[in-house]
């Protein structure tokens, strides 16, 4: 062990071990100190053996850990714990489909690390389609050339005389006969050239730019399904309700940098996908990557604060089984959210308006139920595919806009997650941080769940074994919001505190879930090294 690391990270979450891992990379010596028995921070998976092992309590402990409370179970928890009802479930602490099937900024990180050993991470990919006006709507990725496009949707498109990639870019100028005369100029060069590929600048002003300013703007306001299923995939990538709020930058930027680079390059790509074994899987082969390289991952280690002398970090105080000590360090990198940074240093020691800057962030959450089904009420062309709507509770009823909810049976996909001849159903609804702490409304959304899926899928709720309702009060980083996507967040550098970084969901970061996470530990491990990784 170092005397003195070059670099310790506070937080095993994604942001922070894709920090950790690209700077043992690069030859600093890396410290990860982790509060809980597992790494990967929000993005952490445990098996149904766990509950009846270690209680209903551990289980309601590790939620509150990560921001989490369990709204209702049914039966109740202690009766599942003691009965093994979820044994042979793998369940993952909320929901977790993977954007892009994992071949997003995690591709980008698995590159840079030259991959995962023989820590490999399968993920598998799901369709999507949208339950709208009573009927399903397939939701694709349409490249050009191969529109494919659901038919009820192109039927909304000629009427308004508009076309599906409008949505992303101005269309006007394409000219499909360039396109067989390209010469020396790429295709990727010619769709920025037109618009539809956005430059930086422009990237950064749509981050102010909601959903339906924009919806309005390239003239979709004119029919409702057109609306209703934009705002279903708007949604799925920023978990917010309210189409005024939900920020196009991140959207159009993971368009333009993310998902047109692959499918120009011949990668073929689904809106998500669920990870074998457990979301953690993914965390855990990058802290073994890290391992790898020469970092070293202490768990249960509890971080009490960063030692700053004359504007310059010294190190982290920590508890442990070991006792209490201070590790000395020039670099530290913050990994939990933000706004907890004041629990650790004092928010007198940076310059400007970052500390108002950090207090004025505010949250979104979402409420993740899990069932275990005896069989499976869908018909297959809806179990195959992560299922849309953009109602399931109406703002009248207490909420700042119609409750979304996206839902599929994740053990169709990935069967390792439920026992033999059972099924594990999982879904998300966003609500805001007041909703998701409001238990009345919380509960409210909860009710309603299985009244709407039976209302889809009669005989729904005489297939349920079991219940569980995790609400997340606390997904500021996550949600992309016209005042805190990806440029709007807090710089991954300290103001004023010389060797202090951030990394995670609420720091600069693109993508969605895990991926912005992920982004950000790239955003964070290049202002430390000075290397440019390609994301910015």
């Amino acid at each position: 062990m170092p005397e003195q690391w070059d670099a310790i990270v506070v937080g095993a979450g994604i942001g922070g071990l894709t920090t950790a891992s690209l700077l043992a990379k690069e030859g600093l010596s890396t410290l990860v100190l982790e509060k809980e028995d597992r790494v990967g921070g929000r993005a952490v998976s445990l098996r149904g053996e766990e509950v009846a092992e270690k209680g209903a309590e551990w289980y309601r402990r590790l939620l509150g850990g990560q921001y989490s409370y369990l709204a209702q179970s049914d039966p109740p928890l202690e009766e599942m714990a003691a009965s093994g009802l979820l044994d042979g479930y793998v369940l993952d602490l909320g929901f977790h489909g993977v954007s892009v099937a994992g071949e997003g900024y995690f591709a980008t990180l698995r590159d840079l690390l030259g991959g995962f050993g023989d820590r490999e991470v399968v993920i598998k990919p799901f369709l999507t389609g949208a339950w709208l006006e009573d009927n399903l709507v397939e939701v694709t990725i349409p490249v050009i050339g191969d529109m494919a496009v659901d038919e009820r949707l192109q039927a909304e498109f000629d009427r308004l005389g508009r076309n599906y990639l409008d949505f992303f870019g101005d269309l006007s100028q394409l000219s499909f006969d360039r396109l067989a005369n390209l010469g020396e100029m790429s295709l990727y060069d010619y769709l920025g050239e037109i618009g539809f590929v956005k430059s930086a600048e422009e990237l950064e002003r749509l981050d102010s730019v909601s959903l339906n300013d924009h919806l309005a703007s390239i003239g979709f306001t004119g029919s409702k399904l057109v609306c209703d299923y934009f705002r279903c995939l708007c949604t799925l990538f920023t978990t917010i309700n309210n189409p005024n709020e939900i920020s196009m930058g991140d959207i159009l930027r993971y368009a333009s940098q993310v998902m047109i680079p692959a499918i120009l390059s011949g990668v073929k790509i689904n809106i998500g996908g669920y990870v074998q074994d457990g979301v953690m899987e993914w965390p855990k082969a990058v802290a073994g990557r890290c391992e790898d390289l020469g970092g070293e991952i202490r768990l249960e280690t509890r971080v009490t604060g960063v030692e700053i002398e004359h504007g310059r970090v010294k190190g982290v105080r920590v508890e442990s089984a070991e006792g209490e000590e201070s590790i000395p360090a020039p670099r530290v990198v913050m990994n939990p959210p933000i706004q907890e940074l004041f629990r650790y240093v004092d928010d007198k020691a940076f310059a400007g308006g970052f500390t108002q800057e950090v207090g004025s962030l505010y949250g979104y959450g979402s409420l993740s139920p899990y069932f275990g089904l005896k069989e499976l009420p869908f018909p297959e062309k809806h179990a195959e595919r992560l299922m849309l709507t953009p109602c399931v509770v109406p703002r009248e009823e207490g909420f700042d806009w119609d409750v979304y909810i996206a839902w599929g049976i994740q053990s169709y996909i990935e069967p390792s997650c439920a026992p033999a001849g059972k099924h594990l159903f999982t879904a998300y609804l966003p609500l805001t941080e007041e909703e998701s702490r409001n238990r009345e409304l919380a509960m409210k959304v909860v009710r309603t769940v299985p009244d709407f899926l039976e209302s889809l899928y009669p005989g729904f709720k005489d297939c349920i074994e079991w219940a569980l309702y995790p609400v997340c009060w606390k997904l500021e980083g996550v949600a992309k919001s016209v005042t805190q996507a990806g440029s709007l967040k807090p710089e991954v550098k300290a103001p004023g505190v010389e060797g202090l970084y951030f990394a995670g969901d609420t720091a600069r970061g693109y993508g969605v879930a895990m991926d912005c996470a992920c982004s950000s530990g790239i955003i964070c491990a290049s202002e430390i090294t000075g290397i440019d990784y390609g994301v910015s």
